[in-house]
């Protein structure tokens, strides 16, 4: 599946090989994680599918994108009409208060992203999340943040290839209103699921970095020792708790969002950890703030110059630890082909500039732990060299 203003970029073959040779979940870094949901096996795939997505990056400007991989089995029954809605609040799912497949009403939350595209399915569904926060929040707090995932049909081009819209052009036609917006208060009904993949491992294979000292797009993000890059960031099989399979979201009234928590030194070490299960499941989904004097780990790009930005629209901070990072993604504005620089990959054209604060959502992508920024003018200070002299640009 791929976008309707993105063409093929050839990646399935590459995804193909590596699947044979038994590396799992063949995707590049920052692509997205796949909910499980009824059904049976999730049989969703990577960001892209057999063409580009459409919040793939662009390649040589810093974008992602994804060659297709298998998702894993689905938690529930069938997908007919979902029983009678319990009211009950998010804390109450990330903490399994309430069970994973019931289906739920979350009443009053306060909208704290925009819609973006999350990915496609075998199925021929297009993904799409909001990230949610419990209501009458000041500051944002542990299990008070997830993601809803909804889904809408996609459509057919000349070729007979399914394809899901861009939010830049078009109505993604699921049940969140397309101009959903941080602040927004809403009553969602939808299915309690948890994100975990088996394929979510360390299983390289015998790649070779390519002539940037990058990893190829099928390294699965595996640890491996590629010349002038640095190393990536493992993989976890800790899963996300999500709101899945959204039956209807009712827009109430608008606040004020709640401040992102700053994180601790010892927080912002376990952000990217692979093992760190009760932190995953406290903050995943939550907008929370890095602060301090952050300077980005360089990469080197094809012509063998630094550069903040890596190859798939993302930069790398230093978490504390030796050789840890934290990964700061582009998902959630990212939308590939467009027009706007709003939805275009970030850009940093001094190798020696330092970050006073960057806001994020933590989010289990794909199979690494990250922080995704949903603005890059106004969630990452100093905000991106093409937001110009309005750092309110893409408010």
């Amino acid at each position: 599946m791929r976008s309707r203003d993105v063409g093929l970029l050839g990646l399935g073959a590459l995804c193909a090989v590596a699947l044979s040779m038994g590396a799992g979940g063949c995707q590049p870094e920052g692509n997205s994680s796949l909910p499980t949901g009824p059904g049976g096996p999730g049989g969703t795939t990577g960001q892209g599918g057999s063409g580009a997505g459409v919040s793939a990056g662009e390649a040589g400007s810093g974008g992602e994108a994804g060659a297709g991989s298998a998702g894993e089995g689905g938690e529930g029954g069938g997908t007919g009409d979902l029983p009678a809605a319990k009211v009950v609040t998010i804390e109450e799912i990330t903490t399994e208060v309430v069970p994973r497949n019931t289906v739920v009403e979350l009443k009053g939350v306060v909208a704290m992203s925009q819609k973006f595209f999350i990915d496609d399915t075998n199925s021929g569904d297009c993904l799409w999340g909001v990230f949610l926060s419990s209501p009458g929040l000041e500051e944002t707090a542990a299990n008070s943040g997830i993601l809803a995932v909804s889904r809408s049909k996609a459509t057919t081009d000349g070729n007979g290839e399914p394809v899901c819209p861009s939010l830049e052009s078009a109505s993604a036609g699921d049940p969140f209103p397309d101009d959903v917006a941080p602040g927004d208060v809403l009553d969602v009904v939808g299915k309690t699921t948890y994100f975990s993949s088996s394929s979510c491992r360390d299983a390289c294979g015998d790649l070779t970095c390519d002539s940037a000292g990058d990893p190829p797009e099928n390294a699965n993000n595996c640890r491996q020792d590629c010349g002038t890059s640095p190393e990536l960031i493992p993989q976890s099989a800790i899963g996300q708790f999500q709101l899945e399979w959204i039956e209807s979201v009712v827009r109430t009234d608008k606040v004020e969002v709640p401040e992102p928590h700053v994180l601790t030194a010892d927080e912002v070490v376990k952000l990217s950890s692979p093992t760190e299960t009760p932190f995953h499941h406290k903050w995943g989904g939550v907008k929370v703030r890095l602060e301090g004097s952050l300077s980005p780990v360089l990469r080197t790009d094809a012509m063998g110059m630094q550069t903040v930005i890596g190859s798939y629209g993302s930069l790398h901070l230093e978490n504390g630890v030796e050789g840890g990072l934290v990964q700061v993604g582009n998902k959630i504005y990212y939308i590939g082909g467009a027009q706007s620089a709003c939805h275009k990959a970030p850009v940093y054209s001094d190798v020696n500039v330092v970050f006073n604060r960057v806001d994020g959502f933590i989010y289990k992508n794909f199979c690494i732990w990250s922080l995704q920024l949903a603005n890059k003018c106004t969630d990452i200070d100093p905000p991106s060299n093409d937001c110009v002299d309005d750092a309110l640009m893409c408010r």
